[in-house]
């Protein structure tokens, strides 16, 4: 495997992509904050939402992937689609999708009362194309390691990487706006791609860029291990 790069920015994931539009070789992998960790009004939250997913989409190269991990949420008793909110601002652009997959959060008959028990892993592009009869499941069945709350765990990480790797062989670089502690970025550098990661929260940030897959396994016990132990 090539020697591969990782780039941390410790700052607004925002302003950076407005000011870095149509990065040449790069794909786009997104995971936009919810409503309750902005702390803002639900419109307002939404116009932003929305802000950074036209952003995120416009970061993408032609022929790169620009994909988005979410999931849906309730707020004063009404459930938000991000999934939906998503296609919207891919049809304003008129960016097409290339698929739509499901990862459960939560096994099967679960019953979810704050977030959805699965989120949505879409990814779109405005040149590249899936060959015909070229598939993958639709279903994922986990989030694979986890190692924070807020993660996107490794499954879909890695089902993004791949997908990258065969439709858009352009790409030399993963840009993840939102990066938390990096889990992506360590995907992204497994699978021989450069990566560059944008977060607001300094610690996080810190953790990002030194991120590796060992260590997010042991994370990822160590956050199980927690989660069972105030489970019992």
């Amino acid at each position: 495997m090539r020697d591969v790069q990782r780039t941390v920015i410790h700052g607004d994931a925002l302003a950076w992509l407005r000011d870095h539009p149509d990065q040449p070789g790069c794909s786009v992998l997104a995971s936009m904050p919810d409503v309750s960790e902005l702390g803002t009004t639900l419109a307002v939250w939404q116009d932003t939402f929305l802000d950074a997913a036209r952003l995120c989409l416009r970061a993408a190269a032609p022929h790169g992937l620009c994909c988005f991990f979410q999931t849906d949420t309730r707020r004063d008793g009404q459930w938000i689609s991000k999934g939906g909110l998503v296609l919207r601002a891919a049809a304003e652009l008129g960016v097409p999708m290339l698929w739509h997959k499901v990862v459960c959060r939560v096994p099967p008959n679960t019953t979810s009362r704050a977030r959805a028990g699965y989120s949505h892993l879409m990814a779109f592009s405005r040149a590249a194309r899936i060959p015909t009869g070229r598939a993958s499941p639709d279903v994922l069945p986990d989030r694979g390691d986890i190692p924070w709350s807020h993660s996107m765990g490794t499954r879909g990480a890695v089902r993004v990487m791949r997908d990258i790797r065969a439709f858009s062989p352009q790409t030399h670089t993963v840009i993840q706006p939102f990066c938390g502690i990096g889990t992506a970025l360590a995907v992204a550098n497994a699978h021989g791609f450069h990566a560059i990661g944008i977060e607001l929260n300094r610690r996080r940030a810190e953790q990002a860029r030194v991120l590796t897959m060992d260590a997010l396994r042991e994370a990822a016990a160590a956050h199980g291990a927690r989660k069972r132990r105030r489970g019992s």
